[in-house]
């Protein structure tokens, strides 16, 4: 993802293709599991959005080694795990809603306070096994279970996108941890119509616009 200021506006600019953790993916309603579709070889069409696990900071280390990219290097912090970091990604769409006046001073001092009321969390959420059962694969007798590992969707209605918090399991430790995604339907990319019933090429790319009728999203993103 790349980005632009511009008077009142920010623009994301992002390639029209699948790459790390940006997927473009097709669903009927929003609340269905997406599908990751080839841009080289389906169309875009109304039932297409992008999946976006956005990030709120790096760490040093990866900044420097150039696998993540942030233009806010002029300032670090120490994160929770102690460990340095840069903004990066919603941390530098913040920043900038901030340099263009989108975003107040009042508006963040806002959101902390409402943050630091907060009472329940989602990953406090429990992992529940739903139900047993028994199955043979190959000879091979196994007992079968159903985890429920809750997805929450929050639409946003002042541009249609939606903010998705996947309950996931923790690679390495026990418990859970939730990961959030930015989705954005295809048609709420400013320049949609070029790629609309086409598949894309080399080069080809989507804008999302941030200005003063939805960026109360990403102050939604940052509650989140």
């Amino acid at each position: 993802m790349k980005y632009e200021r511009e008077d009142n506006l920010i623009k994301l600019i992002f390639p029209a293709s699948n790459a790390g953790k940006f997927r473009f993916k097709k669903r009927i309603k929003n609340i269905d599991f997406g599908k990751t579709f080839s841009t080289r070889e389906n169309t875009f069409d109304e039932y297409a959005y992008l999946e976006w696990q956005i990030g709120y900071d790096a760490i040093l280390q990866d900044v420097e080694k150039g696998s993540k990219q942030t233009k806010l290097i002029q300032e670090t912090f120490i994160g929770d795990n102690k460990k340095e970091k840069y903004a990066y990604e919603l941390s530098e769409i913040l920043y900038e809603s901030i340099k263009t006046e989108l975003v107040t001073l009042d508006d963040i001092g806002n959101l902390l306070e409402e943050i630091n009321s907060y009472t329940e969390f989602i990953d406090e959420k429990e992992i529940i096994v739903e139900e047993y059962s028994t199955l043979n694969l190959n000879g091979l007798s196994f007992t079968e279970t159903s985890i429920k590992l809750p997805t929450l969707f929050m639409p946003q209605d002042a541009d249609g996108t939606q903010i998705e918090i996947s309950i996931q399991k923790q690679q390495y430790a026990s418990g859970v941890q939730p990961m959030i995604y930015f989705c954005i339907p295809f048609n709420s990319f400013a320049d949609s119509e070029h790629l609309n019933g086409k598949s894309s090429s080399k080069g080809d790319t989507l804008t999302y616009v941030i200005n003063l009728d939805n960026v109360e999203v990403i102050l939604n993103l940052g509650h989140d």
